[in-house]
C-alpha cells in the first residue's frame, strides 16, 4: 500500500510572501522570475499526489540522477519565457541562478538527459489533463467569464455615396538629421512629442462613448488587406467584430487608422 500526503505548497502563501524569498536568491529576482516562480508552485499545486510521487523519483540507473519535478519545471521554463528549442532554454538556466534555484538544481541537465526524461513526465502527468485543470481553476477564479478564444476580423461594407476626403494640411518641410543639442528645433520637438505622448495617456483615460463620437461616420475610401497582402480600396465603410466564446462583443472605442471605419453602435450588436 502506497502511503502519501497532500500537496503542502497550498499553505505557502499563508506562510511566507514573495519578498520573503528575496533573500534567498543570488541577485534580485526580477517580475518575470517572480511569475515563474508563481507558476511552478501553482502547477504543482494542480498535480495530485501520486504525480508527485511520481515525479519525485530519481533516476536509478548508473550515476545519480534528476528527479522529474525539476524536468517538468524546465518544460514550463520553455513555455514560460518562449525559447524556440529546448537547447535556448538550458542555455538561459545555465546562465541564471534564480531560475535554478527556483527549480532545485544546482547543475543544468544536457539536452539529450531533458529529452529522455521528459518522455517519463509525460507518462505520469498528462499535459491535456493538466492543461484542463489550469483552465477551469482560472474559471473558477473570474467567475466561469474567461475568455478563451477572440477572434476579431473586418469587413468592407460598400456604399454608393459620394466619399469624403478629408483635405491635409500643408506642413513645412522638416529637417533632416540629428537636432543639434540645445537648439530651437531639438526644443520643439521635444515639445511636440511631449504634447503627443500627452494626447497619448489622456485618450487612454477618457470614456469610450466619447473616443466613439470623435470617429468619423462619413462615408470615405476604405481599404482592406487581403490574403496575398495587396490593399483593396473601395467606397463605403469599414465594420470591425469580434466574437469570443460568449458571442459578439461590443467596440470598445477603438480608433481605426483608416476613415470611414464604422464602429459598431452600442445597442446594434448582441452581447452573448
Amino acid at each position: 500500500m502506497v502511503y502519501s500526503t497532500s500537496n503542502t505548497l497550498s499553505l505557502q502563501p499563508l506562510l511566507f510572501d514573495t519578498k520573503d524569498f528575496s533573500s534567498c536568491f543570488f541577485r534580485k529576482p526580477s517580475e518575470r522570475e517572480l511569475e515563474f516562480l508563481s507558476l511552478y508552485g501553482t502547477i504543482q499545486q494542480l498535480l495530485s499526489p501520486c504525480e508527485l510521487m511520481g515525479l519525485r523519483r530519481a533516476c536509478k540507473k548508473g550515476r545519480a540522477g534528476y528527479d522529474l519535478l525539476p524536468i517538468l519545471g524546465i518544460m514550463l521554463l520553455k513555455l514560460h519565457y518562449r525559447q524556440p528549442t529546448m537547447k535556448e532554454t538550458l542555455l538561459l538556466l545555465q546562465e541564471n541562478d534564480n531560475l535554478r534555484d527556483i527549480l532545485g538544481i544546482s547543475k543544468v541537465p544536457s539536452q539529450p538527459t531533458v529529452s529522455r526524461l521528459s518522455r517519463d513526465v509525460e507518462s505520469i502527468v498528462d499535459s491535456a489533463v493538466l492543461h484542463e485543470r489550469v483552465i477551469q481553476t482560472c474559471q473558477e477564479g473570474m467567475d466561469n467569464r474567461m475568455v478563451g478564444h477572440l477572434s476579431i476580423d473586418s469587413t468592407i461594407i460598400q456604399a454608393r455615396e459620394k466619399p469624403f476626403v478629408k483635405k491635409k494640411e500643408a506642413s513645412p518641410p522638416k529637417k533632416k538629421g540629428r537636432k543639434k543639442k540645445g537648439s530651437p528645433e531639438e526644443k520643439e520637438y521635444r515639445k511636440q512629442k511631449a504634447l503627443a505622448e500627452q494626447e497619448r495617456l489622456e485618450y487612454l483615460a477618457e470614456d469610450f462613448r466619447k473616443s466613439i463620437s470623435q470617429l468619423e461616420m462619413r462615408c470615405s475610401l476604405t481599404a482592406k488587406q487581403n490574403s496575398k497582402g495587396m490593399k483593396q480600396w473601395s467606397i463605403g465603410y469599414k465594420a470591425h467584430l469580434a466574437a469570443d466564446d460568449f458571442g459578439l462583443r461590443r467596440n470598445r472605442g477603438l480608433r481605426p487608422r483608416l476613415q470611414g471605419c464604422s464602429p459598431s453602435h452600442e445597442d446594434g450588436i448582441p452581447t452573448h
